[in-house]
């Protein structure tokens, strides 16, 4: 099989309200779309979302450096593509905003292996739930405490029993506050999880996340800098709750490093940025190897895949707010706090034609 010819292209997804955690405020998601097609007759698909920042960038990154590379390869060479096209980073940082591209292709070309095999993408990989427990996660920075309870509240209604709120920047009794308001909304049987975004010192870090666990917090999401390794020994030793980090790193020695030094109590391998499918499972693996669990972060429907796969696969990521659903001709089903694998080849979703034709954007 070879790869014929590919594409690349942006759609413009608007929030009907203004959204953020502590680094930034999001109106809108941009969602850079990479299609490969091969003389077999198999397109892969895969994605990335760029909250407002720079999708201009991204489009003309993947288009300008890594697309021409991928024409006349075999798409089942996942490994040598992926070299390849990192040897195309080296020179201006493998890290970073290079990695997005790099994954979302790895997602394509691995939506085309599961494709030509006949299966959907979690049996290729060996996994077998085909329903994986979701926790929503809510941009919820800038809502008051009625608002914060009302929104959570929903989603109990809506079958939910696992919740993730913003943190990181108000005092420890507020943030205290705010997580009572929450743990009533949605009753004293669900997870209640704490995500920071790597807002405080360790001491606050420490300090906070004491003050919140008397409202029994199931994690502790980024509490520090992801660059501060022992940091992240220190608050895990000193915190009740575990310590979950992870969706900021590329490479697999980043997640060894902090998994070596006991500061990674649960992996949140993030799709794209750890180098898509391939990435993400491997992730997982180092992981499991240190007896941590892997929880995903983003990109919930083809990140399913991965944890149905992964031996420690715990749970998936559900954030509405960045949902690219309403860009697809099948969707994802998310019901009752759980996330429904579809049993088609592939990973099982394509980007709508109606859908690219409202919402496709040039930045010409």
């Amino acid at each position: 099989m070879e790869i014929t010819a590919t594409d690349a292209y942006a759609l413009h997804q608007p929030i009907d309200r203004t959204v953020g955690d502590q680094r930034l405020e999001v109106t809108d998601v941009y969602w850079i779309v990479v299609e490969i097609d091969t003389d077999e007759g198999y397109t892969g698909t895969g994605w990335m979302g760029s909250l407002g920042f720079a999708p201009e960038t991204m489009l003309h990154l993947t288009e300008s450096q890594f697309l021409d590379p991928l024409i006349g390869a075999d798409p089942f060479a996942t490994e040598t593509i992926r070299e390849r096209l990192r040897s195309r980073s080296v020179y201006y940082g493998e890290l970073g905003l290079s990695a997005w591209p790099r994954g979302a292709i790895d997602v394509a070309l691995w939506d085309i292996k599961a494709q030509a095999s006949g299966q959907p993408l979690y049996r290729l990989l060996g996994g077998s739930d085909t329903e994986l427990p979701a926790y929503v996660s809510s941009m919820d920075s800038h809502h008051d405490l009625s608002e914060l309870a009302d929104l959570h509240g929903g989603y109990a209604e809506e079958g939910f029993t696992a919740f993730k709120t913003k943190v990181g920047s108000r005092s420890p009794d507020r943030e205290a506050e705010r997580i009572r308001e929450i743990r009533a909304a949605v009753g004293d049987d669900a997870e209640l999880f704490v995500d920071a975004n790597q807002a405080w010192t360790v001491k606050e870090a420490i300090e906070t996340s004491r003050a919140m666990n008397e409202h029994d917090i199931s994690w502790v999401e980024e509490p520090i800098s992801e660059f501060d390794l022992d940091g992240h020994g220190k608050v895990a030793e000193a915190i009740g709750p575990p310590l979950a980090t992870g969706e900021m790193l590329n490479r697999p020695e980043q997640f060894t490093r902090l998994l070596e030094r006991g500061g990674m109590e649960v992996a949140q391998p993030d799709l794209i940025r750890s180098g898509g499918v391939t990435g993400q499972l491997h992730a997982a693996k180092l992981a499991a190897d240190h007896g941590v669990p892997m929880a995903s972060h983003f990109y919930y429907s083809v990140s399913a895949h991965v944890v149905s796969a992964a031996s420690n696969g715990m749970i998936v990521e559900y954030i509405p707010e960045y949902d690219i659903a309403p860009m697809l001709e099948n969707p994802p089903t998310v019901e009752d706090g759980t996330v429904k694998l579809p049993d088609r080849p592939g990973h099982g979703y394509r980007i709508d034609p109606d859908a690219r034709d409202e919402h496709e954007v040039s930045f010409d």
